[in-house]
């Protein structure tokens, strides 16, 4: 039964993205946080992450920028932020961001994966998030000055 919940869930929130409302899916997150407890909205982050990455693999990445974005706010939301999955998530909406071709939203998703690797002490990573801020951060000023 908690399986078929969060299915309708995780397919409630992608027909809100793909109608592209943003104030919707504010709505339908602040829902879902103020619903379920805090393993649950873990659980429902996740399969956020997974159905992104699926999305990637069929060149969806406008979808799939959405279920990582929804994936983090929930992060956000139930305190999660700190946690090294968390930095994984922004680089996965980085480049997925990137893929899209919102360079603005994906030199900002770098940054904060940058910078929450470097908390954890992950200097692969750190350094990979960080180059990939600042080529993001020259497309978007590039996409900005035309």
């Amino acid at each position: 039964m908690k399986k078929a919940v969060l299915t309708i869930l995780v397919l409630a929130l992608t027909a809100s993205i793909s109608a592209g409302e943003s104030s919707l899916m504010n709505e339908d997150l602040d829902s879902l946080i103020g619903q379920y407890d805090k393993e649950t909205l873990t659980v429902i982050s996740n399969e956020l992450v997974k159905l992104a990455s699926e999305e990637e693999g069929l060149g969806e990445f406008d979808l799939a920028s959405g279920h990582y974005t929804r994936a983090i706010k929930i992060r956000e939301a139930i305190g999660m932020s700190e946690h090294k999955s968390f930095a994984s998530i922004q680089y996965l909406a980085s480049l997925a961001h990137s893929k899209a071709g919102n360079f603005c939203e994906a030199s900002a998703h770098a940054k904060k994966a940058s910078d929450a690797f470097r908390l954890h002490g992950i200097s692969k990573f750190e350094q990979k998030a960080s180059d990939d801020h600042k080529e993001y951060a020259r497309a978007c000023a590039v996409v900005a000055f035309k």
